[in-house]
C-alpha cells in the first residue's frame, strides 16, 4: 500500500501541472498562443540551460563524465531492439502499409524532452539527470536518422536514411546544450555565479512549464475524434505491455545501477514524439493517425506510471 502511495504523490504532482495547463488554456490570453510560446520557450531556453547546469553539476570531473558515456551503449541497444520488435509487429499484426512508419515510430521512440526529463526528475530526483540525457541523445540521433526516413517512404517520398535536412535538425537547442556543458566538463571550466545562477533559475522552470505546456495540447486536441482502430490497440499493447516487459526482463540482468535501469524503463514508456507529428506532416504520412497516437499514448503512459514504478521498485 505504502509503494502505491509513493508511485501516486511521485506523479501527482505533474499531473497537477498537467491539470492547471489544461484548465487554463481555454483563457483568452492563453490559447495556442500562450502553448506555441511556452513549447519555443522550454525546447529553446528552459531545457537547454537546464541541460548546461545539470552536466556542470552531476559531472564535475572529467572521471565523471566518462562514467556517464560508458552508459550510452545501453540507451542505443534498447532502441534498436524497440525497432527490432516494431518490425516485427507490422509484419505478425499485418499492419496498413502506409501506417508502418508511424507505427514503428511509436512504438520505438518517446518524448524524452518535454515529458521524459519532468517525469524521470519528479521520480528519481536530479541525480537521474545524466542518464535521462544519454538516452534522449540515442532517442534524438536514431529519430533523426531511422525514424524521419520511415516516415518520409510512408509518403512515398525518396529519401537517403541519413540526410542533410536529417543532419540540421541533430543541431536541437537540448542537445547542443548537452554538448557545450560536456565541453566545459572537458576544458575544466567553472562558470562563474553570475553566470550559472541565472542558468540555474532559467533550468528550473523547464519542468513546470513543460506539464504546463501538455496539458494545454490535451485541451486543443479533439478527443472526441480520437479512434481506437485495430493499428492503434496493437500500438498501444506493443507499446506499454509487450515491449516494455521484453525490455524489463533484459534489464534486470545487465550489471547497471538500479537507478539507471529505472530511468531506461521509465524513459521507454514515455508518450510518442512531438517532432514525429511535424514530421510525418512534413512528409505526407498518415499525420491524422500521428496525432491520434501522440494524444492517446500521452494520457495512458500518465496513467501508467504509477503502475510501471511499483513494477519496477518491487522487481528491483
Amino acid at each position: 500500500m505504502a509503494l502505491l502511495v509513493q508511485a501516486i504523490t511521485s506523479v501527482l504532482p505533474l499531473l497537477l501541472m498537467m491539470a492547471l495547463g489544461f484548465f487554463t488554456a481555454k483563457k483568452s490570453w492563453f490559447g495556442k498562443t500562450g502553448e506555441n510560446f511556452l513549447s519555443k520557450f522550454c525546447i529553446r531556453v528552459a531545457i537547454p540551460c537546464y541541460m548546461i547546469v545539470n552536466v556542470a553539476t552531476t559531472c564535475p570531473t572529467r572521471a565523471d563524465l566518462v562514467d556517464l558515456l560508458k552508459l550510452f551503449p545501453v540507451p542505443f541497444a534498447a532502441i534498436f531492439l524497440l525497432l527490432a520488435l516494431a518490425f516485427l509487429a507490422i509484419r505478425l499484426l499485418k499492419v496498413d502499409k502506409k501506417l508502418h512508419g508511424c507505427f514503428i515510430n511509436v512504438m520505438s521512440f518517446s518524448n524524452t524532452v518535454i515529458i521524459g526529463f519532468p517525469v524521470t526528475i519528479s521520480l528519481f530526483g536530479e541525480a537521474s539527470t545524466p542518464i535521462a540525457m544519454s538516452y534522449y541523445v540515442a532517442n534524438t540521433l536514431l529519430f533523426w536518422s531511422v525514424g524521419a526516413y520511415l516516415l518520409r517512404k510512408d509518403g512515398g517520398m525518396k529519401s537517403k536514411l541519413i540526410s542533410t535536412e536529417g543532419l540540421k535538425k541533430l543541431a536541437s537547442p537540448p542537445l547542443v546544450a548537452f554538448g557545450i556543458g560536456i565541453l566545459l566538463v572537458i576544458l575544466g571550466i567553472t562558470l562563474p555565479g553570475w553566470l550559472f545562477n541565472p542558468l540555474q533559475k532559467v533550468g528550473n522552470t523547464a519542468t513546470p512549464l513543460a506539464m504546463i505546456m501538455t496539458g494545454s495540447v490535451l485541451r486543443h486536441m479533439d478527443l472526441k475524434q480520437l479512434k481506437l482502430t485495430r493499428e492503434m490497440r496493437w500500438l498501444l499493447i506493443s507499446r506499454f505491455v509487450i515491449a516494455p516487459a521484453i525490455l524489463l526482463t533484459i534489464m534486470l540482468n545487465l550489471p547497471l545501477s538500479d537507478m539507471a535501469k529505472q530511468v531506461y524503463l521509465i524513459m521507454t514508456v514515455m508518450p510518442a514524439m512531438t517532432q514525429f507529428g511535424i514530421v510525418a506532416k512534413e512528409s505526407n504520412a498518415d499525420y491524422e493517425f500521428a496525432a491520434m497516437a501522440i494524444a492517446i499514448t500521452t494520457v495512458v503512459s500518465m496513467l501508467l506510471i504509477p503502475a510501471y514504478i511499483m513494477l519496477i521498485t518491487f522487481l528491483m
